[in-house]
């Protein structure tokens, strides 16, 4: 993997990280958010949570003609009516993934956190970790937004917020274009049953 991963306690209210910031990943591809996406005419990205392989692992295809064909064949017949023609996903046919989180058992990453999860698009513009950001990556604006707290100290956050507020059409290409949201879920399956055996 070239993935640093600068957070590693999941926890959201972990010491030494910003609040709710869980477990991030820093890859060195910078082309996976916001612009550089809209250049490449968007892309597709794919968790899969596995708790019995312990993991969550995530992949980012962008331009899209990067997608394996596995994904592109399930993602073509999702919607077909006739089921036995659905290209089920194998994540394991689509390369190393962008990010790999271990959790389970042993893993410092307690699997029990993970359950009622939902999918949520959001554009948090300064949110916990963009608002966190923002003075180290947009040092300029940061200096003409600047905001400090009660200590005299920068608060990015509200720095990010002061910039937002003061330009909001600067924002006019942010926002989300979705050609489809695809759900999958393994089955449950109980090991057939040894007809050899004698009752």
């Amino acid at each position: 993997f070239k993935t640093a991963k600068p957070a590693d306690n999941c926890w959201v209210m972990a010491q030494h990280q910003w609040a709710n910031e869980g477990c991030t990943a820093v890859h060195d591809r910078n082309d996976t958010l916001g612009a550089p996406v809209n250049d490449n005419g968007g892309g597709v990205y794919a968790l899969e949570w596995d708790p019995e392989n312990k993991a969550i692992k995530s992949w980012v295809f962008s331009p899209i003609q990067e997608m394996p064909q596995n994904l592109i064949d399930a993602i073509d017949t999702a919607g077909l009516k006739d089921e036995s023609k659905r290209v089920m996903p194998n994540p394991h046919s689509w390369g190393t993934p962008y990010a790999f989180f271990a959790i389970g058992e042993e893993t410092g990453c307690s699997a029990d956190h993970f359950k009622n999860m939902r999918i949520v698009f959001n554009l948090a513009f300064c949110g916990n970790v963009s608002g966190n950001r923002f003075t180290r990556e947009c040092p300029a604006l940061a200096k003409k937004f600047n905001v400090t707290n009660m200590e005299g100290i920068n608060d990015p956050v509200e720095t990010c917020n002061a910039y937002v507020e003061s330009d909001p059409e600067a924002l006019d290409e942010a926002y989300w274009k979705i050609r489809g949201v695809f759900v999958y879920q393994r089955e449950l399956r109980k090991p057939k049953k040894d007809l050899t055996e004698k009752n």
